[in-house]
């Protein structure tokens, strides 16, 4: 659109308005595509906030982070699970679910066991710490989204992802690997505390990521 701008400026008519050949105001439409780019832009960076202070908070308030929460629901919700069984079901792998795990154990939020009758299997159980953690801690970005999107009609939802995928494209992000979860900064747990990392599943993009972002 610059460029018919820039050759109505070569032509020297400054008099009449931009017109398409089906009669439309280009310059109008100009506008309006801008208008457009800036509400994509304002509700991107929403949702990036969103999340930012989400994980900030629990961070914060609760010690814990995004990835270490839906873990700990994971279990809570599905009882004794193997750290394998944890990571197909909260679509990590299974290297990010060791140091997420090891850093709930150091936390006393979670126990291993061996399995009584099979010992080569190792359960997590919660600790009484990690049960009430769960009652004082908000739930997860993710599970606050999936109740609200189950109010909607399937078209809705449809739309909704259709639109959101077609800004991956855009954005030539289709190619990156990213986990199901609502949580700012890497997910792969790195550090030993006091210091928490966000996981990250291979290929985030941390460009998105980084903007004013806190290690989980």
């Amino acid at each position: 659109m610059s460029s018919a701008v820039d050759g109505n400026q070569v032509m020297g008519d400054s008099s009449s308005p931009d017109v398409s050949s089906d009669g439309s105001d280009e310059r109008g439409f100009t506008e309006d595509v801008g208008e457009h780019e800036l509400r994509i832009l304002q509700a991107l960076r929403r949702i990036m906030r969103a999340i930012d202070l989400h994980s900030r908070n629990l961070l914060a308030n609760h010690r814990i982070t995004g990835p270490q929460l839906i873990t700990l629901l994971a279990v809570f919700e599905r009882g004794p699970l193997t750290s394998a069984e944890i990571a197909r079901r909260i679509h990590l792998s299974p290297s990010t679910m060791v140091g997420i795990l090891d850093r709930l154990e150091e936390k006393a939020l979670i126990r291993r066991v061996r399995h009584e009758e099979d010992r080569r299997r190792i359960l997590i159980h919660l600790t009484e710490n990690g049960r009430e953690l769960l009652k004082r801690a908000p739930s997860p970005l993710q599970s606050r989204l999936a109740q609200a999107l189950s109010s909607l009609s399937s078209l809705e939802t449809s739309t909704i992802a259709r639109s959101l995928e077609r800004v991956v494209e855009l954005m030539g992000a289709s190619a990156l690997d990213a986990a199901p979860m609502l949580v700012s900064g890497p997910i792969r747990e790195q550090n030993a505390d006091p210091q928490p990392d966000h996981p990250r599943a291979a290929g985030d993009c941390p460009e998105v990521i980084h903007s004013e972002m806190s290690h989980m």
